[in-house]
C-alpha cells in the first residue's frame, strides 16, 4: 500500500523526524492564515503518483491569499490521470543543502538496502537514468536483517555524503530512526526526498514517500487508511474492493481482480501464464477489461462472486477465460462457479474458454451445458488447443459481434477455429 505524503509525515512524526508544519486542506477554504512563525507556505498536491512537481502541482505562496489560490486551482483536478481531492499546505523552509535517503528491500538479496545521495530533489530520478546523478548505495553489502542498521553504515553514509562532523551528529538519529520506520512498519519503501539542511543546520524532512507490505498488516489492526488498489495510483473500483472482501472471508484459493481500460473481460488462472496471455490478446487487438487470476483451488462461491463482478463491468465485448495446466486446482469445481455466474447475467457477446487440469472435461462439460440452457456464444477447449491460440479465436467472434454478422462470416470463423483445433 503505497501512503500519500500526509500520510507518510505522520508516520516519520511517529518516529521523531523532524518535518515542517503543514495543514491538510479537503475543501476550497475562504480565507487561510499563515501563522506569524512561517516564512511563506508550499502548498501540494496530495498524489499516490510521483512527478508532481514537473506537473505543477506543487505551488509556492507567500500568503494566505496565495494559499487559497493554490488550493482553488488544485483541488478535484486531475494530476497524472488521478484525482487531487486533498492539498497539503507546509511552511516554506529556506534551506542550505538537500539530500536523499530511503531504505528498501532488495528482493535480490532479501535484504534491506540504504540509498543515500548528496543531491535531491524532484529531477533525481532522472539524474540517476541518465548517470549524472550521485545515488549511492550504501552499505555495499546489503543490511544484515538480524543485526538492522549498524554505526559503521551511518559513518560510510556520511562519508558519501562529505559531511562534518556537526552534520553526521544531526543526520544520523534520523538515519536510524527511518530504518526503525521502515522495520517495524513493514515498509517495502521508505524515502525522504528532500531530506534539507536549514539555514540553522538543522536537518528536516521536507516530503515522505512510503510504501506499506500489505502481507504484514496484520501487525497493525490499527491502522485506518482508506483503501488503494497496489501497484496503482487510485482507490479501488467498487468491483475490486468487493473481490479483496471476498478474498478476505474465506481463506482457500486465491481471487484477485484488478482493473484495467479495456473491453474484453479476463478470467485467467496461473500468474505467469495469465501475463502471457494478456501479451497475447493485445497482439491480437485486443484490450484486457482487467487483471484477474484464481489459484490455489478456490471453491466455488468465490470464483462465482469474482466472475460476477468482472461480468458486472459496463462495455464488455468479450470473455476469455483461460488458464495454465492447472496441477490442484479442480476444475470442475472452478468452472461451476464461472457457470454460475454466466447463466444469471447471460452476455450476448462471445465466450472462449481454454482450461484442462484435473477433472477438465467435467469442468468443459458444465460450461457447454450452461451455454446451451442459455443460449450463450460459447467455445470451450481444453488441453488439446494452446493457450494463446485462444485469444486469435476471441478476437476473430469478437470483431464478428461487432459488424453486421452474414453467413460468409460464420463460415470464416467456424474455419478458423478448425484450423486452430488442428
Amino acid at each position: 500500500m503505497r501512503l500519500y505524503e500526509f500520510e507518510g509525515m505522520e508516520l516519520l512524526r511517529k518516529y521523531n523526524i523532524p518535518t515542517p508544519a503543514s495543514f491538510l486542506i479537503t475543501d476550497i477554504p475562504s480565507t487561510f492564515q499563515l501563522p506569524s512563525s512561517w516564512n511563506g507556505a508550499v502548498v501540494k498536491a496530495q498524489l499516490l503518483s510521483g512527478k508532481r512537481g514537473k506537473a505543477g502541482a506543487i505551488k509556492l505562496c507567500e500568503t494566505g491569499e496565495d494559499v487559497c489560490q493554490a488550493a482553488r486551482l488544485l483541488l478535484h483536478t486531475r494530476v497524472n490521470h488521478e484525482e487531487v481531492k486533498s492539498v497539503l499546505a507546509a511552511e516554506k523552509i529556506d534551506l542550505n543543502q538537500q539530500y536523499y535517503v530511503s531504505f528498501t528491500f532488495d528482493t535480490a538479496t532479501r535484504s534491506p538496502v540504504l540509498a543515500i545521495s548528496a543531491q535531491g530533489g524532484i529531477a533525481i530520478e532522472d539524474d540517476v537514468l541518465s548517470g549524472t546523478g550521485a545515488l549511492v548505495r550504501i552499505p555495499l553489502i546489503p543490511i544484515d536483517p538480524l543485526l538492522g542498521l549498524q554505526e559503521w553504515n551511518i559513518r560510510e553514509a556520511a562519508a558519501v555524503l562529505h559531511l562534518s562532523k556537526e552534520q553526521a551528529a544531526k543526520i544520523v538519529p534520523i538515519l536510524f530512526s527511518l530504518y526503525h520506520c521502515f522495520e517495524k512498519e513493514d515498509a517495502v519503501q521508505v524515502e525522504i526526498n528532500p531530506l534539507v539542511e536549514n539555514k540553522a543546520g538543522d536537518f528536516i524532512a521536507l516530503d515522505a514517500k512510503i510504501e506499506l507490505c500489505d502481507d504484514g498488516g496484520y501487525n497493525h489492526k490499527d491502522r485506518a487508511y482508506t483503501p488503494r488498489v497496489a501497484g496503482f495510483a487510485r482507490p479501488p473500483t467498487e468491483r475490486e474492493q468487493l473481490v479483496k472482501e471476498v478474498n478476505a472471508k474465506d481463506y482457500r484459493g486465491t481471487v484477485k481482480y484488478v482493473e484495467l481500460d479495456g473491453d474484453i473481460g479476463f478470467l485467467a488462472a496461473g500468474g505467469g501464464g495469465s501475463i502471457t496471455c494478456m501479451d497475447a490478446l493485445m497482439n491480437c487487438g485486443g484490450r484486457p477489461s482487467n487483471y484477474t487470476d484464481f489459484s490455489g483451488s478456490p471453491p466455488t462461491e468465490k470464483v462465482y462472486h469474482l466472475t460476477k463482478a468482472l461480468l458486472s463491468k459496463p462495455g464488455l465485448r468479450g470473455l476469455w477465460i483461460v488458464g495454465v495446466i492447472a496441477s490442484f486446482t479442480r476444475v470442475d469445481e472452478t468452472l461451476q462457479g464461472v457457470a454460475q455466474a454466466l447463466e444469471e447475467v447471460r452476455p450476448a457477446y462471445p465466450i472462449v474458454v481454454r482450461r484442462s487440469g484435473p477433472n477438465e472435461e467435467e469442468g468443459l462439460q458444465i460450461l457447454r451445458r450452461s451455454a446451451a440452457k442459455c443460449g450463450l456464444d460459447l467455445v470451450a477447449y481444453g488441453a488439446e488447443m494452446p493457450m494463446t491460440k485462444t485469444a486469435k479465436i476471441l478476437m476473430d467472434k469478437v470483431n464478428l459481434f461487432r459488424a453486421p454478422i452474414t453467413e460468409d462470416h460464420m463460415d470464416h470463423i467456424n474455419e478458423q477455429e478448425q484450423r486452430s483445433v488442428c
